[in-house]
Protein backbone atom coordinates (compact mmCIF):
# COMPACT_ATOMS: atom_id res chain seq x y z
CA UNK A 1 0.00 0.00 0.00
CA UNK A 2 1.26 3.29 -0.99
CA UNK A 3 0.18 6.66 0.69
CA UNK A 4 0.51 9.87 -1.36
CA UNK A 5 1.75 13.25 0.80
CA UNK A 6 1.43 16.60 -0.38
CA UNK A 7 1.77 20.03 1.11
CA UNK A 8 -1.61 20.71 0.68
CA UNK A 9 -4.38 20.12 -1.73
CA UNK A 10 -7.95 21.30 -2.91
CA UNK A 11 -10.78 20.08 -4.49
CA UNK A 12 -13.07 21.28 -7.26
CA UNK A 13 -16.67 21.02 -7.38
CA UNK A 14 -16.95 18.04 -9.38
CA UNK A 15 -14.37 15.99 -6.37
CA UNK A 16 -11.40 15.54 -8.03
CA UNK A 17 -8.30 16.48 -5.24
CA UNK A 18 -5.61 18.05 -6.51
CA UNK A 19 -2.49 18.29 -4.84
CA UNK A 20 -0.36 21.31 -4.37
CA UNK A 21 3.86 21.42 -3.48
CA UNK A 22 5.85 18.56 -3.83
CA UNK A 23 4.31 15.29 -3.30
CA UNK A 24 6.16 12.03 -2.06
CA UNK A 25 4.49 8.28 -1.93
CA UNK A 26 5.47 6.24 1.47
CA UNK A 27 4.64 3.03 1.77
CA UNK A 28 2.65 1.40 4.49
CA UNK A 29 5.82 0.02 6.27
CA UNK A 30 7.58 3.28 6.25
CA UNK A 31 4.46 4.87 8.04
CA UNK A 32 4.59 2.16 10.94
CA UNK A 33 7.97 2.33 11.25
CA UNK A 34 7.54 6.04 12.09
CA UNK A 35 7.66 5.79 16.28
CA UNK A 36 4.01 7.40 17.30
CA UNK A 37 3.92 10.58 19.53
CA UNK A 38 4.25 10.48 23.59
CA UNK A 39 1.15 10.64 24.87
CA UNK A 40 -0.67 8.56 28.27
CA UNK A 41 -0.50 5.27 28.97
CA UNK A 42 -3.35 3.16 29.74
CA UNK A 43 -1.84 3.20 33.59
CA UNK A 44 -1.36 6.80 33.66
CA UNK A 45 -4.93 7.20 31.92
CA UNK A 46 -6.05 5.09 34.72
CA UNK A 47 -4.23 6.81 37.10
CA UNK A 48 -5.47 10.58 36.01
CA UNK A 49 -9.76 9.04 36.36
CA UNK A 50 -9.30 7.09 39.15
CA UNK A 51 -8.19 10.95 40.90
CA UNK A 52 -10.83 12.84 39.22
CA UNK A 53 -13.31 10.41 40.56
CA UNK A 54 -11.66 10.38 43.78
CA UNK A 55 -11.74 14.66 43.91
CA UNK A 56 -15.47 14.64 42.86
CA UNK A 57 -16.48 12.28 45.55
CA UNK A 58 -14.00 14.60 48.02
CA UNK A 59 -16.00 17.25 46.82
CA UNK A 60 -19.63 16.13 47.46
CA UNK A 61 -18.73 15.02 50.60
CA UNK A 62 -17.47 18.02 51.74
CA UNK A 63 -20.92 19.55 50.60
CA UNK A 64 -23.09 17.37 52.29
CA UNK A 65 -20.76 17.89 55.38
CA UNK A 66 -21.58 21.95 55.07
CA UNK A 67 -24.81 21.18 54.76
CA UNK A 68 -25.32 19.46 57.74
CA UNK A 69 -23.60 22.14 59.53
CA UNK A 70 -25.80 25.18 58.47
Amino acid sequence: MQLLLCDGFSSDSEGQITCSGESATITLEEVQAIPASNGLTKEQADALISATLLLLVIGFIFALILRQLR
